[in-house]
């Protein structure tokens, strides 16, 4: 059609139809491909219960972590292996033996769908997490929590550490020191709920209740990084340094934290302006206790936890009964202890 000498078009009905179909089509293919999806993940958990407990062993159990593949847990799985193996007891990382990266909500629908006879599991406050506990549950399958607990009826048992006591470690820390600094700035993964963050302010706060500081009372700011992914980790961190959000004296609680936050610190040169405080342990961490960029970090001893763990599944298994809270006692690594630490790396090198 021609109006005043331009042609224009009209747009057919028939495109609308296309452009809807393509859009169910879509929905229905990507229906399908998470149907597959899942049925090859409980596939693979099936799997993993046959090689693993019809073999030499009396019990299956899995153990979870949200970020497994870190040294800190990887140390942990490998006390509980080993205790566990001692004690007919096959204890499995499942994420070591899979090839696709699922998610730890998916490793853990995958251990339910096992069947196992346990489940050690890294506790969070996630909805999704709390549905799978109570399915567990249901299926008789008991959970021992690890590091963070979950506020539920559905775990037998929590092994970690005290907030308080993990509080007072960082309070000593900062104390040894802090010149002027007022502003502290806490970042946490999303494991943390903010119930536990806000105890932990309240306890470090508590902790310097009766200490005449410089500029009186420290004033605190939690960030929380909603991922546990490494990448999201640097990415958020990157952020606060171009933003220059970041604050003088800064409590890292995770590894993936403390690890990029250091970085972070040589990359924008902050090195001797911000007192980093860390937790867990790794190689980089100790790199960086050594060069003084980090001023501490507290940490769990992995081996103690793993060996508690197993320890407690034991336990409930042969009597179906075992304590609500086993401790581990927290471990403080600073410069005056660093070269121990690295001591004890060396030689299980060689």
């Amino acid at each position: 059609m021609k109006l005043g000498g331009k042609k224009i078009k009209f747009k057919s009905n028939s495109a609308l139809v296309i452009a809807a179909g393509c859009t169910v089509a879509f929905m229905f293919l990507t229906t399908i491909i998470s149907f597959v999806l899942y049925n090859q993940r409980m596939h693979e958990a099936n799997n993993l219960l046959k090689e693993a407990k019809y073999t030499q062993y009396d019990s299956y159990v899995v153990l979870i972590a949200s970020n497994d593949k870190s040294d800190f847990w990887q140390n942990v799985y490998q006390s509980a292996f080993e205790y566990g193996k001692e004690h007919g007891v096959y204890v499995d990382m499942i994420s070591d033996n899979v090839d696709v990266n699922y998610s730890k909500t998916e490793l853990l629908e995958m251990a339910i769908e096992s069947g196992c006879d346990g489940i050690m599991l890294e506790g969070d406050d996630q909805p999704e997490t709390q549905e799978l506990l109570t399915k567990a549950y249901s299926a008789h399958i008991p959970v021992i929590t690890l590091e963070t607990d979950i506020a539920s009826e559905s775990r037998v048992s929590f092994v970690g550490v005290n907030n308080y006591t993990i509080a007072n470690l960082y309070a000593d820390a900062i104390k040894k020191n802090l010149v002027k600094q007022k502003h502290v700035m806490v970042i946490a993964n999303n494991t943390y709920a903010d119930a536990t963050l806000n105890t932990f302010v309240n306890n470090i706060q508590g902790a310097f209740s009766e200490e005449e500081l410089p500029n009186g009372p420290l004033e605190f700011e939690v960030r929380r990084i909603e991922s546990n992914d490494a990448f999201a980790t640097e990415e958020y961190i990157q952020n606060l340094f171009q933003k220059n959000e970041i604050q003088p004296v800064v409590i890292c609680l995770d590894e993936l934290s403390t690890a990029g936050f250091y970085q972070a610190m040589i990359d924008y040169n902050k090195v001797g302006q911000i007192l980093l405080f860390g937790n867990y342990e790794s190689q980089s961490i100790y790199t960086g206790i050594k060069q003084g960029v980090i001023k501490s970090t507290v940490t769990m001893n992995a081996s103690s936890m793993g060996q508690a763990a197993a320890k407690a599944f034991i336990e409930y298994h042969q009597t179906g009964h075992v304590s609500d809270y086993i401790n581990v006692e927290p471990e403080i690594i600073d410069g005056d202890n660093i070269e121990s630490y690295l001591k004890e790396v060396e030689d299980a090198n060689h």
